[in-house]
């Protein structure tokens, strides 16, 4: 097991790092996530140096203040839900009360840090030993050693338990949402998946202290909290797994639009107070207007309006280089000419625009082959050679895609024409 754990910490402090750093176009409540991710890595390596590392000097460098880490996850992880359940990653003068104890519990080990190397072997040595229990000194000038070892594993509990309030609070966003996209779906699973395991976690740290109590000795300790060890191992595993092999987790809860939220030039007109037809004007109600304006809502995620005008104008521009003309125009290709990721572009088109790539595509297709119809291009070229020049691989998939776009086949329209 020993090394695996070493692995697997040394992986969540990386993806951590990604995530913090390289966050472009997400919400910023996935910092809250790179932190948690990061400090629960170096505590359970800090864990692992302690049990089983008989490095005195290991144990003395992470002893220096590390330990005190512990006091930031559960904060960090109920800052993270509140976030994304909120759509604010605000802190209030209130929320800094969150770090308060981390604070006190790290300044207490400042005169450690601080203190001649004798000193710290001592206490390596009776971290290190069988009865390590038994710490006859002090580490930490302001908070007594059976206290701490007391306020690690609750400390985090309290702070499952209120994220696990807060989803209570939040039931009605989370669950009776009318909005069943696939993402909406993704980050409500994960809401529950990542605040499940923050809950198994602390139980399990928690489980591990009472052992400690119970048990004489470090050798007794391991053996009777290895399985539990292990289960923790998996967990952290599969929670890393889960953000690599669904990024549509980072993307945060899907919300209402207002009048501040992007919304591209195709998809941000509202129905109008008149609809026009061919033979009449019907005049609408203002309360219909509204129940269709709710009916029509859309979601959108918590990309930053920043990068949402970024890839529009890189759609734009794609449009207008004509790249939907090319016979082996698809989806892939154009995420690589745009350099916009897959997963965003998904989404792009699947919520914002409300559209099918392949609908999208061909009706940009329809509208080049339309104005060259209109221009008299079949006294110039087959329709046949109008939709291989307009992308189509075929006739027939040229005639099928022009009438579901305008009503009639390309046949018919020009003679509709003239």
């Amino acid at each position: 097991m020993n090394s695996p754990v070493v692995y697997i910490t040394i992986t969540g402090m990386i993806l951590s790092v990604l995530l913090f750093f390289y966050n472009e176009g997400y919400n910023k409540a996935n910092r809250y996530l790179a932190g948690f991710l990061f400090l629960s890595s170096l505590f359970y390596l800090i864990q692992y140096v302690f049990i089983f590392s008989h490095s005195l000097k290991a144990i003395t460098w992470f002893a220096a203040g590390l330990p005190a880490t512990v006091y930031l996850i559960g904060p960090f992880a109920y800052l993270y839900i509140r976030s994304i359940l909120r759509d604010n990653t605000r802190l209030s003068k209130k929320d800094h009360l969150h770090f308060l104890i981390f604070i006190v519990v790290f300044i207490g080990t400042i005169p450690y840090i601080f203190s001649n190397m004798d000193y710290k072997m001592n206490i390596a040595r009776c971290i290190e030993s069988n009865d390590w229990g038994s710490l006859k000194y002090k580490p930490n000038v302001i908070v007594p050693p059976i206290i701490n070892r007391f306020m690690r594993p609750l400390h985090p509990l309290i702070y499952a338990i209120a994220t696990w309030c807060l989803i209570f609070n939040y039931k009605d966003k989370i669950f009776k949402n009318k909005n069943h996209s696939y993402d909406f779906e993704v980050i409500k699973k994960w809401i529950l998946i990542f605040s499940g395991f923050v809950l198994m976690a602390t139980l399990l740290h928690l489980t591990m202290f009472i052992n400690s109590l119970l048990v004489d000795g470090k050798s007794a300790f391991i053996n009777q909290s290895y399985p539990l060890m292990l289960l923790f191992s998996v967990l952290y595993l599969l929670l890393m797994v889960a953000l690599l092999f669904f990024p549509h987790i980072l993307y945060g809860m899907p919300v209402k639009k207002n009048e501040s939220s992007f919304i591209p030039a195709d998809v941000s007109n509202f129905n109008k107070a008149f609809v026009h037809t061919e033979t009449n004007t019907e005049e609408i109600s203002i309360d219909e207007i509204n129940a269709e304006k709710e009916n029509d809502e859309k979601y959108v995620q918590l990309f930053s309006t920043e990068y949402l005008t970024e890839i529009q104008k890189k759609v734009d521009k794609w449009i207008s280089d004509e790249f939907y003309l090319e016979a082996d125009c698809s989806f892939v290709k154009m995420a690589m000419q745009i350099q916009i990721p897959q997963h965003h572009l998904n989404y792009f088109f699947n919520t914002i625009l409300d559209k099918k790539f392949t609908d999208w595509r061909n009706n940009l297709r329809i509208e080049y082959s339309k104005s060259l119809l209109e221009k008299d291009i079949t006294k110039e070229i087959t329709i046949e050679a109008l939709a291989l020049k307009s992308g189509f691989a075929s006739q027939t998939t040229f005639n099928r895609a022009f009438k579901n776009y305008l009503g009639v086949t390309p046949s018919q329209f020009i003679r509709l024409k003239s």
